[in-house]
């Protein structure tokens, strides 16, 4: 008597190729390239209100360096 199996589900769901938007999850361009432009202007924001000099708001400055520093992190991730 030969046993054979047909079907191996585990009520799993299908390996995901690309995400809810179409995004494809083993290229990560798109995703490097929207990270760098959000980098950029964060970065740009965060040196233009440094450089105003009647008012320093230390709570958005540290604000803008957490979004510049997960950004950064986020980077690295895809980068490894």
């Amino acid at each position: 008597m030969k046993h054979t199996v047909s079907t191996f589900d585990l009520n799993r769901p299908s390996a995901k190729t690309q995400t809810e938007s179409g995004l494809g999850l083993c290229d990560t361009s798109e995703v490097k390239k929207r990270l760098l432009q959000e980098l950029v202007e964060l970065e740009k924001q965060r040196d233009e209100l440094e450089s105003q000099t009647d008012f320093v708001d230390f709570s958005m400055m540290q604000t803008y360096q957490e979004m510049i520093h997960s950004r950064r992190v986020q980077m690295n991730q895809l980068n490894s």
